[in-house]
C-alpha cells in the first residue's frame, strides 16, 4: 500500500514539474539582460505562437535602426521618435511575453 501511494505521489509530482513553465525577469523583457538558455527557448516557443506580434516587434527594430542611422535630428523630433519607438517596442514585448513574466517586487 506504502509502494502504490509513494508511486502516486511520485508521478503526481513528475506531471506538475512537466508542465511548470519557464519565467522570465523584467529585466530580459526590457533588454537589460539577455536571455538564458531556458529563458530564450522560451520566448522563441511565444514568438513561434504569435507570428504577427514577433513581426511586429522586428519591424519596429528596423524603424529604430534606420531612424538611429539618419543624419538629421529633424528639429529634434528625432530623438522623441526614437523613444517612443523603444516604448512601442518594450510594450510589445511585455505583451508577447507576459504568460513568461515574473514579478520579481
Amino acid at each position: 500500500m506504502k509502494k502504490g501511494l509513494l508511486f502516486c505521489a511520485l508521478i503526481m509530482l513528475i506531471s506538475v514539474a512537466s508542465f511548470a513553465q519557464i519565467r522570465i525577469s523584467i529585466d530580459v523583457i526590457t533588454g537589460n539582460r539577455p536571455p538564458a538558455p531556458q529563458e530564450l527557448s522560451a520566448m522563441q516557443a511565444e514568438e513561434a505562437k504569435h507570428p504577427n506580434i514577433a513581426k511586429s516587434m522586428h519591424d519596429i527594430e528596423k524603424a529604430m535602426n534606420a531612424l538611429h542611422n539618419a543624419p538629421d535630428d529633424f528639429g529634434g523630433h528625432k530623438g522623441q521618435a526614437e523613444a517612443d519607438l523603444k516604448a512601442a517596442y518594450i510594450s510589445l514585448r511585455k505583451a508577447l511575453y507576459f504568460r513568461l513574466f515574473v514579478d520579481t517586487h
